[in-house]
């Protein structure tokens, strides 16, 4: 059976349908990728699956990384937990709770992913929704103006691991790129806007007033524009995005409700390029 393409009724994503998730064939895997390089969000609506079969749905993305942090809720080394469950009073995941500020996943490394693929395993009854922005059609929008103020710029980015929100980063220099503030993606060579209101601390060369001026104005463009899809989660879900040309953010959930997610992170091999 052939798998179906259905654009959302929004500026970016598509839902899968006909796919079997649990035996993908070539075919099936190239359309995959065709699709993902269209639409930048991918949406499949399934029953559960193992984490050796999301492990598997995620190559037809690129090659799959190893988590950060191995969780006990996972036998596998690429497969992160994104949970506030605790075990003995631990979390056996990360990001456990809460609102989650717009971000470009590894953002704040030199290479950062191609993109990742989150499975929904036990949902709350009210938010914990993904957010994700369209950052191709986010350049595209921009006044010409600002489009060549920001033409050739690169911003500082930096990241406190577990931080979910600008305010509870540490000021410590520690995990951090200088990225081009407009990429160029390799498979379509459309530009997309490469900031974020987590991760993006400063523009490289500027006075630090300006900098932070156009930082908020490039955010607010991003987010207040109806650039964005708000995916509310199914139990079986899985939501694969490109982290090129979109970022994403979650929004607040009640901590007395458990959340568990796993994913799998898709690497790349080109930096972002100008």
């Amino acid at each position: 059976m052939t798998i179906a393409v259905k654009p959302l009724d929004g500026p970016l994503g598509a839902e899968i349908s006909g796919l079997d998730v649990r035996k993908i064939t070539e075919a099936d895997s190239k359309a995959l990728l065709e699709a993902f390089n269209q639409y930048h969000v991918l949406v499949v609506h399934g029953p559960t699956i193992n984490d050796d079969e999301l492990v598997e749905f995620g190559k037809c993305f690129g090659l799959i990384e190893k988590a950060r942090k191995k969780s006990p809720l996972s036998h596998r080394d690429d497969i992160m937990v994104i949970s506030n469950i605790r075990q003995d009073g631990e979390l056996v995941g990360s990001l456990p709770d809460g609102e989650m500020s717009y971000h470009f996943d590894r953002i704040h490394q030199a290479q950062p992913c191609k993109g990742a693929a989150l499975h929904g395993l036990e949902i709350p009854a009210e938010g914990g929704d993904t957010c994700f922005a369209n950052m191709v059609r986010a350049y595209e929008t921009l006044p010409e103006a600002t489009k060549k103020r920001i033409e050739g710029l690169k911003a500082l980015n930096t990241f406190t691991y577990g931080a979910t929100k600008r305010d509870s980063k540490t000021d410590e220099l520690g995990p951090h790129a200088i990225h081009p503030i407009v990429r160029r993606i390799p498979e379509t060579g459309k530009k997309a806007l490469y900031v974020c209101r987590l991760m993006t601390d400063s523009i490289v060369g500027m006075a630090e007033q300006e900098s932070q001026e156009l930082l908020t104005e490039l955010c607010d463009h991003i987010e207040n524009t109806g650039l964005i899809y708000q995916h509310k989660w199914k139990v079986g879900d899985i939501v694969v995005w490109d982290n090129r040309c979109t970022s994403h953010a979650r929004t607040d959930f009640s901590d007395k409700e458990r959340r568990l997610m796993k994913r799998v992170t898709i690497g790349d091999t080109i930096p972002p390029l100008q």
